[in-house]
């Protein structure tokens, strides 16, 4: 009988939860990483999931979440725009992302030479923020093999743009927003400093899964279907390596998700 071991623990200050087979070695490595707000025991039945299929699964409370929600953080912005906009966590989401890029290169310098985990295989998914935040990390890190971004955006300069411009239709927002145009324009540069759209290219030949729901008005399809566009010549010599998925649903990650994530990792990382 396979069983299941699931623990947390503390990797440079990075608190994680691993969930892996007990007598199985040298397994493909799979990082997961939560939307804003929650926490690394979001997707727990998606790492079972993983582990029954022989992966080793790894989540992390990315900065500012979980158990490292309170502590002391360095941010590059301080808050500037009226609260019910949104617009300033927005931007510390994305601050969110780019550590979380750094925290995933700490854990993978820590798992190479584990005799249970293969670092030569492996995969990153995550929702929500956790989509934007693989899209980006996949990016900008050879040692990903294979992605899956779930509900996230891959064109962080563009989503920005248009999240002030439709700001700003509000009158009630329309002058704060005006007035604060100096910083819209140095949080624009860092958008432009971070994105991941033009980058993404050259994630080919490795396969690349993006699902986002057609429904999900958190994070509109458009965006992936605008990368998917971009890429569809790229990966025209190897087209089972690249898939855009959108079921008929909101901003959620179903069971039918999680299987369909499992299924590609099996197929393209196993």
């Amino acid at each position: 009988m396979t069983k299941i071991i699931m623990e947390t623990s503390v990797v440079d200050d990075i608190p994680i939860l691993s969930i892996f087979q007990e007598k199985l070695y040298s397994c493909p490595l799979v990082f997961f990483i939560h939307g804003y707000g929650a926490d690394r025991e979001q997707a727990i039945d998606f790492g079972y999931m993983l582990a029954k299929k022989g992966f080793y699964y790894v989540s992390m409370d990315c900065k500012g979440h979980g158990e490292r929600k309170g502590k002391n953080e360095s941010n590059k912005f301080h808050q500037v725009f009226p609260r019910d906009t949104g617009l300033d966590t927005y931007v510390h989401m994305h601050e969110v992302i780019e550590q979380s890029a750094i925290d995933i290169q700490n854990l993978i310098e820590y798992f190479k030479g584990k005799e249970r985990i293969d670092t030569n295989k492996i995969g990153i998914s995550g929702f929500s923020m956790g989509g934007y935040a693989s899209f980006y990390i996949s990016a900008n890190n050879p040692d990903i093999k294979v992605a899956i971004p779930i509900a996230g955006k891959p064109s962080f300069t563009k989503s920005w743009l248009d999240t002030i411009t439709s700001t700003a239709t509000y009158e009630q927002w329309s002058t704060q927003i005006q007035d604060a145009v100096k910083e819209v324009e140095k949080r624009t540069e860092y958008f432009q400093m971070i994105d991941p759209f033009d980058k993404l290219s050259g994630f080919f030949p490795k396969p690349l899964l993006i699902i986002n729901g057609d429904q999900d008005i958190d994070s509109p399809y458009f965006y992936s279907l605008e990368l998917y566009k971009k890429l569809l010549p790229v990966y025209s010599e190897q087209p089972d390596k690249f898939k855009l998925s959108m079921p008929f649903i909101n901003h959620q990650f179903t069971y039918s998700m999680k299987q369909e994530a499992c299924d590609w990792f099996e197929k393209h990382l196993g």
